[in-house]
């Protein structure tokens, strides 16, 4: 084909027809043009193809992941009411009588306030596209707006869970400690599955428990100590804001996968 042109061009030049192959010239140029655009035109079809499948594996990925995020934060959400349902209990056993309280009762009550669930995402996609500088092929713009800001919403979450942690560890437990006996109440995670089941991940073993060889220490002292109601007081308070800052994250996590799943369900309809 370059030959064929190439001879058409020296006849006209041979033949002094000037303005004709000024005329052929011209046309040439604009069909090289044209070829240039149209691979161009390929290309970049090629191009948004590619980056088409690209991103409906992202998306299939993100929505593994916030799913995972989701059921987790609803998890700490729920262990975190079993927290305050047992201050309740415990505040209430306080003006009952003697034959309405059940030591086992007290000790499931005692390990539960002793719990420090944390949220810990699980973010290994999300990083990646913020780190790689992939996240542009998210073509919606919220949607990248909100996975690019969901790490940063997540600080102020675990600053209270923090505080929980830290007033369990540094307080609560060591007040326990000296004025309850709570080896029997550390039995409790070995014979209440249901429990087991929230605050562990591996498949639930069979362990036998130490209770029976544990003496049962005598919680009045415990129940009428005026400090004890001070911390379960406190305990309330943490943990029932720490439950509200969880169910913000939760509210973001489900706008996440709800505009995921809504990108998923248009691309299959194109």
């Amino acid at each position: 084909m370059i030959k064929f042109f190439k001879k058409i061009r020296q006849n006209l030049i041979k033949e002094n027809r000037t303005s004709k192959y000024l005329f052929y010239a011209i046309g040439e140029i604009i069909l090289v043009v044209i070829g240039i655009l149209i691979a161009l035109q390929i290309n970049n079809w090629n191009i948004n193809t590619q980056n088409k499948k690209q991103e409906q594996q992202i998306l299939e990925q993100l929505l593994v992941e916030y799913t995972s995020n989701l059921e987790q934060i609803n998890q700490k959400i729920d262990i975190r009411n079993d927290m305050l349902n047992s201050c309740y209990s415990l505040l209430r056993y306080r003006t009952e009588t003697n034959n309405q309280m059940v030591a086992d009762s007290i000790d499931a009550h005692l390990f539960r306030i002793s719990i420090r669930p944390t949220f810990d995402p699980e973010l290994s996609v999300t990083n990646e596209l913020i780190n790689s500088g992939k996240l542009y092929l998210l073509e919606d713009i919220k949607l990248r707006n909100k996975i690019s800001s969901y790490s940063s919403s997540l600080s102020e979450l675990k600053e209270e869970e923090q505080i929980i942690v830290n007033f369990t560890e540094n307080w609560l437990i060591p007040f326990l400690i000296k004025n309850y006996q709570i080896g029997r109440m550390q039995m409790i995670i070995l014979e209440d599955n249901k429990l087991r089941s929230k605050i562990t991940m591996g498949n639930l073993g069979k362990y036998n428990t130490l209770k029976d060889i544990v003496l049962q220490s005598d919680f009045k002292p415990l129940l009428n100590n005026p400090d004890f109601e001070d911390y379960l007081m406190q305990l309330i308070s943490y943990t029932a804001y720490t439950n509200d800052q969880s169910d913000g994250v939760k509210l973001k996590t489900e706008s996440i996968i709800d505009t995921i799943n809504l990108e998923l369900h248009e691309d299959k309809n194109d």
